[in-house]
């Protein structure tokens, strides 16, 4: 399934700051995206734009040739999951009744999760490396537990797209490259990914494409190793970017 942004634009009623103008993309089904720009670019509002969570002042969203606004909310929830940079905020539950939520468009009204969804909780769990906070209440775990927690709930989903914003912003080093490496690998299976991140070495691990935005506009949208040079994020993020790398690609820093 591809999605298209068409003449995309949005602005905040209560402050009228215009946030994105006219943005055209085709994003292809079975890739990573990631959207990158500095704080205030739009990066979280596209996101939610494609979720369904804001609704355009022009412009069109399509999920094949289907217009975002004519989709209904369940068939919605069998297209695409979303993850917020927020961690879920309700903390009297078990993490284990939280992740059957990711069951719940593929459930009737009352009916209870099966035998197998429960033994995928745990795989997802275990893939994750969660299992010991299955049995925790969400209000026990700190913002990085909550967001992985979240993040299994998505895939729980199991939509064909991912919407995920900022997911690995509460996460350590470690927890950062469980996530996107996941993230990774799921995008072999066929699915689509889209996420925000303000690292643009994310987009490089990740082999993915890059959609930059600037001042609210598309300021580029290729593969992760023609837009993260030098030249282009220099003009995005200031001429104190540098290179440096162990890698078999070069990651991007700041010098003094």
């Amino acid at each position: 399934m591809k999605i298209k942004i068409k003449n995309l634009s949005f602005t905040y009623a209560r402050t009228t700051k215009v946030v994105l103008t006219n943005l055209n993309a085709e994003i292809k089904e079975g890739t990573v995206n990631v959207v990158l720009g500095l704080n205030g670019s739009g990066k979280t509002t596209l996101i939610r734009l494609l979720a369904g969570l804001y609704k355009p002042d022009e412009g069109d969203i399509f999920y094949d040739a289907k217009r975002l606004t004519s989709i209904p909310i369940k068939e919605r929830s069998k297209i695409f999951a979303y993850v917020s940079q927020h961690s879920v905020s309700t903390d009297d539950i078990l993490v284990k009744d939280f992740l059957t939520f990711g069951f719940v468009n593929s459930l009737k009204f009352y009916e209870s999760p099966s035998k197998e969804q429960i033994a995928k909780v745990t795989a997802i769990a275990n893939k994750m490396q969660i299992e010991k906070l299955l049995n925790k209440n969400l209000g026990e775990l700190s913002g990085g537990e909550k967001q992985i927690v979240s993040i299994a709930a998505c895939l729980l989903q199991n939509t064909p797209i991912l919407l995920l914003d900022e997911p690995t912003s509460a996460l350590d080093l470690k927890n950062q490259n469980l996530v996107l490496s996941l993230l990774r690998d799921i995008a072999k299976e066929g699915k689509t990914v889209i996420l925000s991140s303000h690292n643009p070495n994310h987009s490089l691990f990740l082999n993915s494409n890059v959609i930059l935005l600037n001042n609210g506009k598309i300021e580029m949208f290729d593969e992760s190793n023609k837009v993260v040079q030098i030249d282009i994020l220099r003009k995005i993020y200031g001429n104190n970017l540098c290179l440096s790398s162990d890698l078999a690609y070069k990651e991007v820093s700041f010098k003094n």
